[in-house]
């Protein structure tokens, strides 16, 4: 569903330049948003067939608005299609860059894979770059949650009794190096990793990875509990287009997903070459 966001006297355009390339960012009291036309040519995607596959997700919902800016060359307003900054990195790790045939396109496209969002989190967590004064009133959320940084310490803290130490420990550093302005860095057993974003790193097509995430998963499942002699810790992850509770790994684990997937790799790749193999756990 594609929301109207509303507009009035605290409307705010701004931009900020990425690799050679200006990316307008739109605010309002709802938050921040990105005009998606224009990071489409900026990264020679199609802009219509993103926009397509942005409203189909469930992830997007509420989160997508057209609104009447005029952006920088441009000598009149016209309607753009918005994304706000909390979707921003789902959308373009959604974009499958195997398809790009062209290096350098997939080259950009990548990048902007791994740096655009931290780069919007900053411009939006800027505050002296503002050439308007923002209401005291307004509050801007940042992509790592809807609510202030000590309000997620706390949070975090009550939960931590539940949550898999590594994944707890990877949410306070990403907190206390947003309070300081600095890029969270994580070590390798501290990274989260999970079987579907996994798949998706293999190049495999959005439809393969739901058709296969499941009983690739089980079978990881199941390769853990022989190596560690205990199930993986569960966390709300992606599960498709959905939030779901979805088995915990970290980069330390990948040598097992590795292993797991070489197994399968035929099959993978027997169904996307138009095969009904099937798969089990």
């Amino acid at each position: 569903m594609t929301m109207v966001a509303r507009q009035g006297p605290e409307f705010e355009i701004g931009s900020f330049e990425f690799h050679g390339d200006t990316v307008t960012v739109v605010t309002n009291e709802q938050g921040s948003w990105a005009v998606l036309g224009q990071l489409c040519q900026n990264l020679t995607l199609d802009p219509n067939g993103q926009r397509q596959a942005i409203e189909r997700k469930a992830w997007s919902e509420g989160k997508t608005c057209v609104m009447h800016v005029m952006l920088p060359g441009q000598s009149r307003v016209y309607p753009q299609f918005l994304i706000h900054e909390r979707i921003l990195p789902m959308w373009l790790a959604n974009v499958t860059t195997s398809r790009i045939a062209d290096e350098g396109k997939r080259l950009k496209v990548e990048r902007a894979q791994v740096e655009l969002a931290d780069a919007l989190y900053r411009y939006v967590t800027d505050e002296t770059r503002r050439a308007v004064p923002v209401p005291k009133s307004r509050e801007i959320t940042a992509a790592a949650g809807p609510v202030p940084y000590r309000e997620q310490a706390e949070i975090l803290s009550i939960l931590r009794p539940v949550l898999p130490e590594a994944y707890a420990t990877a949410t306070g550093k990403v907190i206390m190096a947003r309070v300081m302005g600095e890029r969270p860095e994580l070590e390798s057993s501290e990274t989260p990793l999970y079987a579907s974003t996994f798949l998706a790193e293999k190049g495999h097509k959005p439809k393969t990875v739901a058709k296969f995430q499941s009983g690739f998963g089980s079978r990881v499942s199941n390769r853990y509990f022989k190596v560690h002699g205990r199930r993986p810790g569960k966390i709300p992850g992606p599960a498709g287009s959905r939030i779901d509770q979805v088995a915990a790994y970290t980069e330390d684990d990948r040598p097992i997903l590795e292993q797991v997937y070489q197994e399968i790799a035929d099959i993978i790749d027997d169904f996307e070459g138009g095969g009904q193999l099937r798969m089990s756990a």
